[in-house]
């Protein structure tokens, strides 16, 4: 790789950043939102770095092609450049062993996000992520507590329909002591994950703290009499807790009743 191409490499490496934050919410596939600036900012200076580099590398060609001057010049002013290619044609790779004219074709796997971006165009995580854990990922042992929760619930009053998070719907079911959940109305919203048999499905959201690679898995099953929805699907669920018997942190999957479901368009941002 030359100088020429490592710097096109670091343009289309900015521009790749630039175009999945800039006019589109792509980036949300992958991150919090929270790093979009950072993202921009990161794809302007390496846009600009590569067309430093290649106006460099351009200037320092058309120097070396230059017409000499008529008047010969001292064999002291003989250029720096002129003196290492010297030394290279004699002795090979600048007199020391190695080059420097180029990087490693290594580098080349820098072009790697740029085809993401502009050929792939991986989406966000879905139902494969689900179906390859076991579950909704749990609360640590003895998390139970009795009221202190800040939600969509507690903001909602009696009577009104509480428009939860699946994971506020889920860490309520396994740790709220006075199952204030118990006959609420409740309205989730989510993608739809068919379960291996395809007789029953899941509303699943991804929450992630970071990025797509520390994302973790909340889902609910859902209990209603129509078809099975397919896979990625996103829906608006309308319903109630189903409220198990014994100690809620012993229930594997808890379960939504569905009294309506309506399929909705994917959301920007896909992610809790």
């Amino acid at each position: 790789m030359n100088r020429i191409a490592q710097g096109l490499t670091l343009v289309l490496l900015g521009a790749a950043a630039l175009t999945a934050t800039v006019p589109t919410d792509l980036y949300l596939n992958w991150v919090k939102a929270g790093f979009g600036p950072f993202l921009i900012a990161a794809g302007a200076v390496t846009v600009l770095l590569g067309v430093l580099v290649v106006v460099a590398e351009l200037r320092g060609e058309s120097q070396d092609t230059a017409p000499e001057h008529r008047t010969s010049a001292p064999e002291h002013h003989t250029s720096a450049r002129d003196h290492d290619r010297a030394v290279a044609a004699e002795y090979g790779d600048g007199g020391h062993g190695h080059d420097h004219s180029g990087a490693p074709g290594v580098a080349w796997l820098l072009l790697i996000p740029v085809v993401a971006v502009f050929v792939v165009t991986p989406p966000a995580l879905g139902s494969y992520t689900v179906e390859s854990t076991e579950g909704s990922a749990g609360p640590p042992p003895g998390e139970a507590a009795s009221g202190g929760f800040e939600d969509a619930l507690t903001e909602t009053g009696p009577g009104e329909t509480a428009q939860m998070a699946v994971q506020e719907f889920v860490m309520r079911a396994w740790t709220d002591e006075d199952r204030q959940m118990a006959g609420r109305e409740i309205e989730l919203t989510g993608f739809a994950v068919p379960d291996e048999e395809g007789e029953s499905w899941y509303l699943a959201r991804l929450q992630m703290a970071c990025c797509a690679a520390d994302a973790v898995v909340n889902r609910v099953e859902v209990v209603d009499d129509g078809p099975v929805p397919e896979a990625d699907t996103w829906w608006t669920v309308h319903g109630t807790w189903d409220e198990p018997e014994g100690e809620l942190t012993d229930v594997s999957e808890h379960r939504f009743l569905a009294q309506e479901r309506e399929e909705v368009a994917d959301p920007p941002d896909p992610y809790e």
